[in-house]
Order: C-alpha cells, then sequence, then structure tokens
C-alpha cells in the first residue's frame, strides 16, 4: 500500500470513531475498555511508518539493504570473461584461472630496468634488484624449456632469461586453479621459429612475492652502455591467459644472445 492510501485510510478510521462512540451510547451503556484501547492502538499506528510490503510468492521484502554479513570483497583469483585491461585485442577473455570473489581481476606489464648479466660460481647465491628479476648475474648453465613440478633455483633460470626465454613463475602455496591456467598459458604458446619450442619454461618459485609471474628481458645496446629494458607481470589473478600468449610471444627472443639449445639443468643423476 503507498504512503497516500495508508493516510487515507487513517483519516477513514478516524471519521468512523465517533460514529461508533455514538452508536455504543444509544442504549448508555459505556464502551468496553478493551474496545477503546483496541481503537486507540489502530488511530496511533496511523501517524507511525506505512507497513512494509513484501513479496506474497517469497515472503521477501523488497528494496531492502542487504545483511550486515556479506562476507569481504574478492582476494581470490580469477581469469574469467571480464579480463580486458592486459589484453588489448577484441578477444580479450579467456578461460578462468581460479577463484573469484567479485572483484575485476587486473594485471599491468611492468617495464624493469636490466641489471648487469655475469656468470657466476654454482656455490653462490644471485642477488637482484627486482622480484622476479628480468636479467642479472645467473650460473653458467641454463635450465631446459619445459614445465617443472620441482623449484629451479633462479641462477638457472635468469640464464634462459639472457637467451631470450620468457619464464613463468607460481609461489609453491598459490592456488591449484592458478597453477593450471598457467599450464594452458604455456602449453598454448607456439613453438619460436627459430627453435622449434616455445623458448619458454615454467617453474615454482618461493621467493617470489605475488602468487604468480611472467618476466622477460628485453633488448639492450651493450656497446654503447645501455642495458635497456625488460618486462614483467604479477599479480594475484590472471586476467586473461589468451593476453598472457600474446605476451610471450612479442616479448620471447629479444635479448642481447639467441640461443635455443636447451639447458643442461636439471642435471643428470
Amino acid at each position: 500500500m503507498s504512503r497516500g492510501g495508508h493516510q487515507r485510510e487513517c483519516r477513514e478510521l478516524a471519521g468512523v470513531w465517533p460514529l461508533a462512540r455514538q452508536l455504543t451510547y444509544l442504549d448508555g451503556i459505556q464502551p468496553p475498555v478493551k474496545n477503546t484501547l483496541w481503537i486507540l492502538v489502530l488511530m496511533i499506528g496511523c501517524v507511525g511508518r506505512p507497513p512494509v510490503a513484501f513479496n506474497d510468492s517469497t515472503g521477501v521484502v523488497p528494496n531492502q539493504p542487504p545483511d550486515g554479513d556479506q562476507g569481504p570483497p574478492d582476494g581470490g583469483v580469477d581469469g574469467g570473461a571480464d579480463g580486458a585491461r592486459l589484453d588489448a585485442g577484441a578477444g580479450g577473455a579467456a578461460l578462468d584461472g581460479g577463484q573469484d570473489g567479485g572483484m575485476p581481476c587486473l594485471n599491468t606489464i611492468e617495464q624493469v630496468a636490466n641489471e648487469p648479466r655475469s656468470h657466476i660460481p654454482f656455490e653462490e647465491t644471485p642477488l637482484y634488484l627486482h622480484n622476479p628479476p628480468v636479467s642479472g648475474e645467473h650460473y653458467p648453465v641454463w635450465a631446459g624449456w619445459r614445465i617443472y613440478a620441482e623449484v629451479v633455483p633462479r641462477g638457472f633460470w635468469v640464464h634462459n632469461l639472457e637467451h631470450g626465454g620468457v619464464v613463468f613463475l607460481y609461489r609453491p602455496d598459490a592456488p591449484e586453479n592458478l597453477v593450471e591456467a598457467l599450464v594452458r598459458v604455456y602449453n598454448a604458446i607456439p613453438n619460436d621459429g627459430l627453435c622449434g619450442h616455445p623458448r619458454a619454461l615454467l617453474t615454482p618459485d618461493p621467493l617470489l612475492d605475488a602468487p604468480w609471474a611472467v618476466t622477460v628481458t628485453g633488448p639492450e645496446n651493450p656497446n654503447a652502455g645501455d642495458l635497456g629494458f625488460g618486462y614483467v607481470i604479477k599479480g594475484e589473478c590472471i586476467e586473461s591467459e589468451q593476453a598472457l600468449v600474446r605476451f610471450a610471444v612479442e616479448h620471447r627472443n629479444r635479448s642481447v644472445e639467441q640461443v635455443c639449445d636447451d639447458g643442461a639443468y636439471p642435471f643428470a643423476p
């Protein structure tokens, strides 16, 4: 019932009250107290808030604020159909990369300055200015181009970056569906024309400061002392798997060294 209809009903009730009072006194009999109280309750109700309508079929009150306990906003992993920030193309959407709590997933390409490249002994631990690194000191041996279930130490895969490779990383505690999404991305990368393989690898990385990342070295001009830049994407979620495939294809094979051969790591037992 609308507010206006409710007020009209109240006015009609107020007009009935004097008539009811006269009728009850015709025989000189005082109305029962309980009737008077009952009518007063109705009269007082007219000046209050009108009744709230509800859906007769569901019992739900419409246009009401949501319950206070709705849970936190999204903190999950989404690679689903609304991803477009990383992907400038028309087909930005891709398969879902994991869990979603409602917030949009955004992946941004970060340009990172290349670090000086040098070989270090296997017993040393390489140090880098950025996490994950796009270049820098590394071991004399690089890793094979493949998907790894065990951790490949950074000193090996940074050498793969020097050879123009793209390295996909995930933290060991990353959600399983996110790891599955990265595997789909890796398997969707077409072979490099020079190498006959994707020129990429995928490995867990416990030193990573995000659930997943991808890193690649960009072009440099060592003769001019220009180390150039590399590129990193990392985040809590995957915005578009197709965009990550394109990222790998567009940025691989741009480092100072062009080596397609498989690396010797992991070493034979």
